[in-house]
Protein backbone atom coordinates (compact mmCIF):
# COMPACT_ATOMS: atom_id res chain seq x y z
CA UNK A 1 0.00 0.00 0.00
CA UNK A 2 0.72 3.31 -0.61
CA UNK A 3 0.96 6.50 1.20
CA UNK A 4 -2.30 8.28 0.95
CA UNK A 5 -3.87 11.48 2.88
CA UNK A 6 -2.62 12.90 6.03
CA UNK A 7 -3.90 11.08 9.33
CA UNK A 8 -6.84 12.04 11.36
CA UNK A 9 -7.06 11.04 15.03
CA UNK A 10 -10.42 9.24 16.01
CA UNK A 11 -11.64 7.36 18.88
CA UNK A 12 -13.02 3.91 18.57
CA UNK A 13 -14.06 1.09 21.03
CA UNK A 14 -11.57 -2.32 21.10
CA UNK A 15 -13.20 -5.74 22.40
CA UNK A 16 -11.31 -8.99 22.77
CA UNK A 17 -12.79 -12.34 22.08
CA UNK A 18 -9.53 -14.39 22.96
CA UNK A 19 -9.17 -17.99 21.29
CA UNK A 20 -11.98 -18.33 18.97
CA UNK A 21 -12.78 -21.52 16.81
CA UNK A 22 -11.98 -21.34 12.72
CA UNK A 23 -16.17 -22.53 12.57
CA UNK A 24 -17.28 -19.51 15.32
CA UNK A 25 -14.40 -16.87 13.28
CA UNK A 26 -16.49 -17.76 9.76
CA UNK A 27 -19.90 -17.02 11.44
CA UNK A 28 -19.12 -14.09 13.01
CA UNK A 29 -18.09 -12.85 9.31
CA UNK A 30 -21.49 -13.90 7.82
CA UNK A 31 -22.62 -10.38 5.63
CA UNK A 32 -18.95 -9.32 6.00
CA UNK A 33 -15.75 -8.63 3.88
CA UNK A 34 -12.77 -10.21 4.72
CA UNK A 35 -9.01 -9.77 3.44
CA UNK A 36 -6.37 -12.04 3.91
CA UNK A 37 -3.41 -14.14 2.03
CA UNK A 38 -2.69 -18.13 1.01
CA UNK A 39 -0.45 -19.53 -1.57
CA UNK A 40 -2.87 -18.39 -4.60
CA UNK A 41 -2.10 -14.58 -3.36
CA UNK A 42 -4.01 -11.77 -1.68
CA UNK A 43 -7.90 -11.98 -1.30
CA UNK A 44 -10.66 -9.78 -0.82
CA UNK A 45 -14.10 -11.63 -0.06
CA UNK A 46 -16.07 -13.82 1.39
CA UNK A 47 -13.74 -15.59 4.08
CA UNK A 48 -12.50 -18.99 3.06
CA UNK A 49 -14.16 -21.76 4.23
CA UNK A 50 -10.35 -23.86 6.02
CA UNK A 51 -8.29 -21.95 7.84
CA UNK A 52 -5.74 -19.67 5.16
CA UNK A 53 -1.64 -21.20 6.15
CA UNK A 54 -0.84 -17.92 6.46
CA UNK A 55 -0.80 -15.31 9.93
CA UNK A 56 -3.56 -12.80 9.29
CA UNK A 57 -7.41 -12.18 8.70
CA UNK A 58 -8.91 -8.95 8.52
CA UNK A 59 -12.85 -8.27 8.84
CA UNK A 60 -15.17 -5.54 8.39
CA UNK A 61 -18.73 -4.80 8.17
CA UNK A 62 -20.48 -1.35 8.68
CA UNK A 63 -19.94 -0.04 11.79
CA UNK A 64 -16.79 -2.09 13.27
CA UNK A 65 -13.48 -4.23 12.06
CA UNK A 66 -12.42 -7.37 12.85
CA UNK A 67 -8.26 -8.20 13.00
CA UNK A 68 -7.61 -12.04 13.58
CA UNK A 69 -4.01 -13.94 14.30
CA UNK A 70 -4.67 -17.06 12.54
CA UNK A 71 -3.17 -20.24 14.76
CA UNK A 72 -4.29 -23.27 12.74
CA UNK A 73 -8.03 -24.04 13.26
CA UNK A 74 -8.05 -20.90 15.85
CA UNK A 75 -7.31 -17.17 15.64
CA UNK A 76 -7.08 -14.88 18.57
CA UNK A 77 -9.98 -12.11 17.91
CA UNK A 78 -10.10 -8.93 18.46
CA UNK A 79 -12.55 -6.17 16.93
CA UNK A 80 -12.69 -2.59 16.62
CA UNK A 81 -16.47 -0.79 16.89
CA UNK A 82 -17.20 2.57 15.79
CA UNK A 83 -20.64 2.25 16.63
CA UNK A 84 -22.69 -0.06 19.07
CA UNK A 85 -23.05 -2.49 16.08
CA UNK A 86 -21.02 -5.82 16.49
CA UNK A 87 -20.56 -9.14 15.04
CA UNK A 88 -22.42 -11.53 16.06
CA UNK A 89 -22.37 -15.23 17.08
CA UNK A 90 -18.83 -14.72 19.43
CA UNK A 91 -19.14 -13.20 22.87
CA UNK A 92 -16.72 -10.28 23.87
CA UNK A 93 -14.42 -11.01 26.87
CA UNK A 94 -13.84 -8.16 27.67
CA UNK A 95 -16.43 -5.21 28.18
CA UNK A 96 -14.61 -3.04 25.43
CA UNK A 97 -12.26 -0.12 25.69
CA UNK A 98 -12.57 3.38 24.44
CA UNK A 99 -9.36 4.45 22.57
CA UNK A 100 -7.24 7.08 20.52
CA UNK A 101 -6.87 5.46 17.21
CA UNK A 102 -4.96 7.38 14.15
CA UNK A 103 -7.30 6.52 10.82
CA UNK A 104 -4.90 7.18 7.67
CA UNK A 105 -6.49 6.20 4.00
CA UNK A 106 -4.45 5.08 1.18
CA UNK A 107 -5.12 2.78 -1.45
CA UNK A 108 -3.71 -1.38 -2.32
CA UNK A 109 -1.05 -1.94 -4.68
CA UNK A 110 -1.46 -0.47 -7.80
CA UNK A 111 -2.63 -3.45 -10.81
CA UNK A 112 1.06 -2.52 -12.10
CA UNK A 113 2.70 -3.68 -8.17
CA UNK A 114 3.97 -7.35 -9.27
CA UNK A 115 6.37 -7.61 -5.83
CA UNK A 116 3.76 -9.45 -3.93
CA UNK A 117 2.79 -11.72 -7.01
CA UNK A 118 0.06 -10.81 -9.53
CA UNK A 119 -2.53 -8.83 -8.58
CA UNK A 120 -6.43 -9.33 -9.48
CA UNK A 121 -9.16 -6.77 -9.53
CA UNK A 122 -10.50 -7.83 -6.35
CA UNK A 123 -6.91 -6.57 -4.37
CA UNK A 124 -5.61 -3.74 -7.08
CA UNK A 125 -5.82 -0.43 -6.67
CA UNK A 126 -8.43 -0.11 -4.20
CA UNK A 127 -9.52 2.29 -1.59
CA UNK A 128 -8.46 1.63 1.86
CA UNK A 129 -8.99 2.99 5.52
CA UNK A 130 -6.25 1.63 8.43
CA UNK A 131 -7.09 2.38 12.00
CA UNK A 132 -3.96 1.89 14.02
CA UNK A 133 -4.29 2.36 18.17
CA UNK A 134 -2.11 4.29 19.53
CA UNK A 135 0.39 3.16 21.92
CA UNK A 136 4.05 0.83 22.83
CA UNK A 137 1.98 -1.86 20.87
CA UNK A 138 0.15 -0.63 17.94
CA UNK A 139 -2.27 -2.85 16.60
CA UNK A 140 -3.91 -1.89 12.81
CA UNK A 141 -7.03 -2.70 11.29
CA UNK A 142 -8.29 -2.42 8.21
CA UNK A 143 -11.20 -1.66 6.08
CA UNK A 144 -10.76 -2.15 1.89
CA UNK A 145 -13.47 -0.08 -0.11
Amino acid sequence: MWEGQPAECTTATLRGYGRVSWADLVAALTGATAAWADYDGFHIGDPPAAAPPYTHLWGWADGWMLRARLDGDHAIVATLHLDNTAPSGITSRTPGERLSVTRTRSRTWPSTEHRVGKLNGEVADRPVVLYQLDGDRPVTFVRVG
